[in-house]
């Protein structure tokens, strides 16, 4: 029996609008093992940032828990205090937001920043901790850079300064939201490098969440497909990114492939993902799909198992395997 470090049934979420309630996250099913590298993947939308930050209870007041349930090592959270929910967000379980420069505190020096997250969590508290975690996430004027503020460090340090700040308190599950999408391409190598370097002596547990083909394909285990607020397709990575199941994972792999194929066209996928308000119960993606039948836009397509990977696509149904075989 594999043991789960978080395991995720059934997981629905919806937002206060002006007009009642709008569900963003429809029913998701997720199990990340001890030390696993997971992906989420998806176009913005998609609900891929909601269903991690749900795991902490990071959402707005706005944000209504409809069902489901959120095991971390065996113990359900959705019914935890806020009390109790501290104790965990940072010490056990650690997120490391989009935007640096915006989740540090921009007149609180370095230093201080980090030591009040071992103070948050009753750790032992020492300059020395916090110098060597510094420089386990490449800073090599550790010292320096400790007395500074974050205004006065580049977007790739203060992106490492995140990355120190979540790993401080040696969580067993770290989320990391987009964490090179405002660094350039060579900063983008060193910081995923950085982060599987992480995982591997520690063996913590790493969620990372991007629309970025090539940043799933380097780091993770095993990737999760998101669209229209559901999970598409889920396997491993090599295999998915392989020979992708679903019409949406194979339209996102054409739109990656063609960007380093010279002299040849740039694929592009036409139409826009659904809105929440424009949910409706039939497959999000049938609008856009090439290989879309009638079925599509009656009903929501169930998750089914091929092999070792689920995808929920009717074209699956014993009733099409002509259609399976152009996909």
């Amino acid at each position: 029996m594999v043991d789960y470090l978080i395991e995720i049934n059934g997981l629905k979420i919806s937002f206060k609008q002006k007009n009642g309630f709008v569900q963003v996250v429809r029913g998701i099913d997720l199990k990340i093992k001890r030390g696993e590298i997971v992906g989420i993947l998806g176009e913005s939308g998609c609900g891929k940032t909601v269903s991690a930050t749900s795991i902490l209870r990071l959402e707005d007041e706005s944000a209504i828990y409809d069902s489901g349930q959120i095991f971390f090592k065996g113990k359900e959270l959705t019914d935890l205090s806020e009390s109790e929910y501290q104790k965990i967000r940072g010490n056990q379980i650690a997120y490391i937001f989009q935007n640096a420069s915006t989740a540090l505190i921009p007149h609180k020096k370095i230093g201080k920043q980090l030591m009040g997250v071992l103070k948050r969590h009753d750790l032992p508290r020492s300059k020395e901790k916090i110098l060597v975690t510094l420089e386990s996430v490449g800073i090599t004027e550790a010292e320096t850079v400790y007395e500074m503020y974050p205004f006065q460090l580049s977007g790739g340090q203060n992106q490492r300064i995140m990355i120190a700040q979540g790993i401080i308190c040696g969580p067993d599950l770290l989320i990391a939201d987009e964490p090179t999408s405002s660094v350039d391409v060579a900063l983008r190598k060193v910081i995923l490098d950085m982060l599987k370097e992480i995982n591997r002596k520690t063996g913590m547990a790493i969620l990372m969440i991007t629309h970025d083909f090539e940043v799933i394909n380097y780091i993770c285990d095993r990737v999760v497909v998101m669209y229209g607020g559901l999970i598409m397709e889920e396997g491993p990575m090599a295999e998915v990114m392989s020979n992708p199941l679903h019409p949406y994972t194979k339209a996102l792999t054409y739109c990656a492939q063609s960007i380093y194929q010279n002299g040849s066209d740039l694929f592009t996928l036409s139409g826009a993902p659904p809105t929440p308000a424009e949910f409706k119960l039939e497959c999000p993606f049938a609008p856009r799909c090439s290989f879309k039948r009638s079925t599509c836009m009656l009903e929501m397509p169930m998750m089914m198992e091929v092999d070792d990977r689920k995808v929920r696509c009717v074209l699956y149904r014993e009733e099409y395997p002509d259609v399976r075989s152009d996909l």
